[in-house]
């Protein structure tokens, strides 16, 4: 397995445009930072929400790690491509991601 794939294209007008893609590693590890964010923030919002004298420095940094953690997740997952299948298709994995189900493709 390569660690990185990087694709080139020049176009006709001699622009080029180069597109990495993370390893499987990256995306791994990606993933497994924004469940860890997720439940953090789960953790962190029930406290507030159930108890109104709670101090909310937290949420602020929860919240903030669980989107910088998302959009990594976000970005290597769909590679740019913002089409309405691909925003479907991002939840699913998201929602399965979050649910602790299997990812692995059946053959």
């Amino acid at each position: 397995m390569f660690d990185e794939l990087v694709e080139t294209k020049i176009s006709g007008d001699g622009k080029v445009a180069v597109k990495r893609h993370a390893s499987d590693e990256e995306f791994q590890e990606a993933c497994d930072q924004f469940v860890i964010a997720e439940k953090r923030f789960s953790k962190i919002n029930l406290h507030v929400r159930l108890h109104d004298s709670a101090d909310t420095s937290e949420w602020w940094g929860a919240v903030e790690r669980r989107y910088t953690c998302e959009k990594k997740v976000w970005e290597i997952f769909t590679a740019g491509e913002r089409s309405p299948q691909m925003a479907k298709l991002y939840l699913k994995f998201r929602d399965a991601l979050l649910a602790g189900k299997s990812l692995r493709a059946h053959a």
